[in-house]
């Protein structure tokens, strides 16, 4: 039973005894008034108006803090801007996104939807940034402009969520007609295959098999938010239209072509023990996107780090295709491959500071790592970098090296970032 149930009940209970205290004749006032000329009448009168009014103000606060509530959970759920930037919002779309441009004024941003997207979503490559900042890091910003440059014939989506909270208590004095200029935005817009998109995020995961997961919010109260957000939205993204997925943290080497870059997945590791979530490809409407969904909509665990990524897709793997660890053999899913850890992931995360951010290029590790990733078509740095971007120029890491020849306009303001 909830506390405003049973102090109404309380109040029921007791109003009698109130409106006898507060509702007292002049005559037992002035009887009062005599028989305690030494002014302690004062004293008591106060405490009969408090003993009055107290349990009625405890009712007006808990009724106005209910409708603060309301109010609140309204605006989360209607009305609600898309912030951009701290000072910069604009009305939700009736579309899935907008498109965000350096050049053009926020209010006319054009908009953007999955359906329309048809026929171009197989060869885009997508990334997902889930932070809640609308903002990239530079490594962030190396891997979508490394992907870019290596394919300049494949559209480039880059998937941000706005700012949410910033925006709502005074969203009609941020104003729309404002440019929104950040560092990485200016880069990217240099590649026109490359389109990033401020996502409607009620909107996008609407009639979905994720919908229900993403209006229930627990995913919103756990630590892990940004990664289960993560590890849900990349396949609402599958189904909508498809395409190559790749982590913010694959700097890409050379470009995807040929039928090994369609349906596939890619092990995690040489000992080809897990099957990396991190970078895939799927059609539009293929079987195993929908099917992980069903599977992440209902085993569903906030306290749970990994097992919405690559702990689940493995599963999945093992139960339809009777997939056998180690063996890429055992694959009995003839509309889906599997990639060797070589192609994207040639460094495991135990050693990727050591030789992506310490090893030198001119040292005797370096030549053989280079040789390691002359078969690699891009290469995980698994979130990892010790080395502060503005370093680069002095510190020629491996790292280093690959960011000058893949994401060379990211590398030339690599000092402006802030990591």
């Amino acid at each position: 039973m909830s506390f405003k149930v049973r102090f109404c009940r309380f109040v029921k209970r007791n109003v009698s005894n109130q409106r006898l205290i507060c509702n007292a004749s002049g005559s037992d006032l002035l009887a009062e008034n005599q028989r305690n000329s030494t002014g302690r009448v004062t004293s008591r009168r106060l405490i009969k108006m408090v003993v009055c009014l107290l349990p009625m103000s405890l009712l007006i606060l808990l009724i106005s803090t209910k409708k603060g509530q309301n109010a609140i959970a309204q605006i989360s759920r209607e009305g609600k801007g898309l912030c951009v930037n701290s000072k910069l919002a604009v009305d939700p779309p009736i579309a899935d996104g907008l498109i965000q441009q350096r050049d053009v004024p926020a209010s006319q941003w054009k908009t953007f939807n999955s359906t329309s997207q048809k026929g171009l979503t197989d060869r885009r490559i997508f990334f997902h940034e889930t932070s809640g900042t609308n903002e990239l890091k530079f490594r962030q910003c190396c891997a979508v402009e490394s992907a870019a440059k290596n394919n300049p014939d494949r559209p480039v989506h880059l998937f941000l969520r706005p700012l949410f909270i910033p925006c709502h208590e005074h969203l009609s004095n941020h104003s729309s007609n404002l440019f929104h200029k950040p560092l990485w935005l200016d880069i990217l817009s240099n590649y026109p295959n490359v389109e990033a998109i401020l996502l409607n995020e009620e909107r996008y995961f609407a009639g979905t098999p994720l919908q229900r997961w993403y209006d229930a919010g627990k995913w919103r109260k756990t630590r892990h938010e940004t990664v289960h957000f993560a590890d849900y939205i990349r396949f609402v993204t599958m189904l909508k239209g498809g395409g190559l997925y790749l982590d913010t943290d694959v700097l890409t080497l050379r470009p995807f072509q040929g039928d090994e870059f369609r349906n596939f997945l890619s092990y995690g590791g040489v000992a080809m023990e897990t099957i990396s979530s991190g970078v895939m490809h799927l059609e539009a409407g293929h079987w195993l996107a929908t099917a992980m969904m069903r599977l992440l909509a209902e085993e569903y665990d906030p306290m749970e780090f990994a097992y919405h990524g690559f702990e689940a897709i493995s599963s999945l793997m093992h139960k339809s295709c009777g997939m056998q660890e180690g063996d890429p053999e055992s694959n009995a899913c003839k509309d889906i491959h599997l990639l060797p850890s070589r192609f994207f992931f040639p460094i495991s995360r135990l050693f990727a500071v050591e030789k992506l951010d310490r090893a030198r290029v001119m040292s005797l590790k370096g030549p053989g790592i280079l040789r390691r990733l002359n078969t690699s078509y891009g290469v995980h740095t698994w979130n990892i970098m010790r080395n502060d971007p503005a370093d680069l120029a002095i510190n020629p890491s491996i790292f280093g090296a690959l960011a000058r020849i893949h994401c060379p306009m990211s590398v030339a303001r690599a000092s402006k970032f802030q990591n």
